[in-house]
């Protein structure tokens, strides 16, 4: 969905929406919950939605609980109160790909979180370091054939989405790539500016910066069409990798238990909120895509998602335990 058709959705609906029929309920400070430190694209989107979430006598405030690859998170939220307080903000993956590498999931989407509504979608970028001979795609798939010891791939953590784009990468090429896992971006894109980590798969907003800097060079991203901010960059698709188109969306959740007409105002209110030109700036500065999608839509969309991992997690037999 783009931009035009987002903004213009729902706007029926979004006339009759009063303040109280939420506020009367909404606690005095509620936590949006991410799984991932300052400076990712989950912490800026938190902080972008939270000063637009409150109502009048309420606040909203962000809790980073990084770690495990976002699964700190959303246990903290699938343990907590329902009664609004506590909301995980996320990317789709910690829910439908995480899981999935554990003998023992630690949750079931489905079942252990109420869905409030799609918030956007963003795509991932394959980068090297700045100061790298490498400058295209194709040079690097050459690089790393002929160097597979040295191609080394820095990701947010195991098992994230990053991880699985690497190794999908690696599978399409056949040279299997060297993982090499942090707790958030901001260290493995340091490690790389640095030198230690021959290249780096991340969500394209946290390297946009440093990619206009000269400081990391970005070969390709994996949304199926160029992006407006690097339109020179071109897509892994058209590199001939369709296999690597991937656009993963974020999403917001409530404890299981949290009541319909909560629940239902809470996602009116997101709404209402993601219509706003400060989250419509937000957006563009991070390069999201801005994608409303209510309770039940998310649903369908933890269950595609679930049965595209299922099919990658056992093809490549990767587990965390």
């Amino acid at each position: 969905m783009d931009r035009r058709t987002f903004l213009s959705s729902g706007s029926a609906a979004l006339a009759t929406l009063t303040a109280p029929a939420w506020a009367q309920g909404t606690p005095a400070v509620r936590k949006l919950v991410v799984g991932f430190p300052a400076g990712g694209t989950a912490d800026s989107l938190a902080r972008a939605l939270a000063p637009l979430l409150g109502d009048a006598g309420s606040s909203t405030v962000v809790d980073n609980r990084s770690g495990a690859s976002g699964q700190l998170a959303a246990e903290a939220v699938r343990q907590a109160l329902p009664d609004g307080s506590s909301l995980l903000l996320t990317p789709s993956s910690v829910l439908t790909l995480v899981p999935l590498l554990y003998k023992k999931p630690p949750f079931d989407a489905l079942r252990d979180f109420a869905p409030v509504a799609c918030v956007c979608d963003h795509a991932f970028a394959l980068a090297v370091n700045g100061n790298s001979p490498i400058t295209s795609l194709a040079a690097y798939i050459a690089w790393a054939r002929a160097n597979p010891e040295k191609a080394s791939y820095a990701t947010p953590g195991p098992g994230s989405a990053p991880h699985f784009l690497g190794v999908m990468l690696g599978r399409e090429i056949g040279t299997p790539l060297v993982h090499v896992p942090y707790r958030g971006v901001a260290p493995g894109l340091q490690d790389m500016m640095g030198g230690q980590v021959a290249s780096t798969v991340n969500p394209v907003t946290t390297m946009l910066e440093h990619h206009r800097a000269g400081r990391i060079r970005i070969l390709a991203v994996s949304n199926p069409t160029r992006l407006a901010t690097l339109p020179d960059v071109p897509t892994f698709t058209e590199s001939r990798l369709p296999a690597l188109e991937l656009v993963e969306w974020y999403g917001l959740f409530a404890p299981a238990k949290l009541a319909p007409a909560p629940l239902g105002a809470l996602g009116a209110q997101l709404q209402r909120v993601m219509q706003t030109p400060e989250l419509q700036a937000a957006a563009r500065r991070l390069e999201v895509i801005p994608r409303y999608e209510d309770g039940a839509g998310l649903t369908r969309m933890l269950q595609q998602d679930q049965a595209r991992w299922t099919a990658q997690v056992a093809a490549t037999g990767i587990q965390l335990d």
